[in-house]
């Protein structure tokens, strides 16, 4: 948490003369994105499905480990480089998209500290590159090829987790003598339903570059922010797939949805169903379920 603290005051440094975000536009009040399942043809099936939520599912081993998510911290996001009624608002949105999975969250009063940030930026891949030419430091946790992704993402968002390995039961697990986190992996690469380890996010770290956001609402950024924020997935471009995405905002070839589609909160809500410590295909699996489930709830008024 220290080293993530660091994190956040060197972006904030950064942002110190730089102009609010002022074209991003938020929908009138009350308005919330369409709920219906969106799909680029006939409906799909759940291998397609399934196929889709790997497809978007950061690379961890998921036969073999959890999937990292928020649990034994609580959740509070905060937002830099937006005037401050903007960055309300960007707030609100992710503190209700959580609560719609029941995340563990602070009170809403403004004195928490962030461990969710947003901070929109000039270059947020050059904001990177320095921290990692002048405080290298900080990615000492991260593993060497995570760290060579986060610096070769593109794009104009670039996410940066830190997770930390814990037991079932949300004790910290000791490091290594070379300073590094037990794996949570099933031991002696046996594939097991139940791991005894788990794996937290403690922080995340969104950057925007600001000018090519501009387009964008400030439902949009928000849901972008949480599906790549609550769980460690990856964008995709919108053609080719089974369902639409928030995580396809940025492909300059498709239409962008305006907010978090029936796929992405049945994604987040099997990844927080259940418990943290079954290994993530599990989570996958699930995702087809949930999004039935929440099919039958829309249908039944719930």
């Amino acid at each position: 948490m220290i080293r993530f603290a660091l994190r956040v005051a060197l972006v904030c440094a950064v942002l110190l003369p730089a102009p609010a975000l002022a074209q991003a536009e938020d929908p009138a009040p009350g308005t919330e994105p369409d709920p219906t399942i969106v799909v680029t043809g006939e409906t799909p099936t759940r291998s397609e499905v399934t196929r889709q939520a790997r497809q978007i599912t950061q690379p961890t081993g998921i036969r073999y480990a959890p999937l990292p998510r928020f649990e034994g911290d609580r959740l509070c996001p905060g937002v830099v480089g937006l005037k401050a009624d903007f960055a309300g608002l960007v707030v609100d949105r992710i503190r209700a998209n959580a609560e719609r999975f029941d995340l563990w969250m602070t009170e809403d009063d403004g004195t928490c500290t962030p461990n969710f940030v947003v901070a929109f930026v000039d270059d947020g891949q050059a904001l990177l590159q320095r921290i990692k030419d002048g405080d290298h430091w900080l990615f000492k946790d991260m593993p060497r090829h995570e760290r060579v992704e986060l610096l070769a993402e593109e794009g104009p968002a670039h996410v940066w987790t830190t997770t930390e390995t814990r037991t079932r039961d949300g004790m910290p697990v000791p490091l290594k003598p070379d300073g590094r986190q037990v794996s949570a992996m099933s031991s002696g690469g046996v594939a097991r339903a139940v791991l005894p380890l788990r794996s937290d996010i403690t922080g995340v770290l969104i950057l925007f570059d600001r000018d090519d956001v501009r387009d964008k609402t400030l439902v949009q950024l928000a849901d972008y922010a949480t599906m790549r924020g609550l769980a460690r997935t990856r964008p995709v471009d919108g053609d080719g797939q089974a369902m639409v995405t928030i995580l396809a905002l940025f492909d300059e070839d498709s239409t962008p949805p305006v907010g978090m589609t029936a796929f992405d909160r049945a994604y987040l809500g099997a990844l927080y169903a259940g418990q943290a410590n079954v290994i993530g295909l599990t989570k996958v699996l699930g995702v087809e379920r949930e999004l039935r489930r929440q099919e039958q709830a829309d249908a039944a008024g719930e």
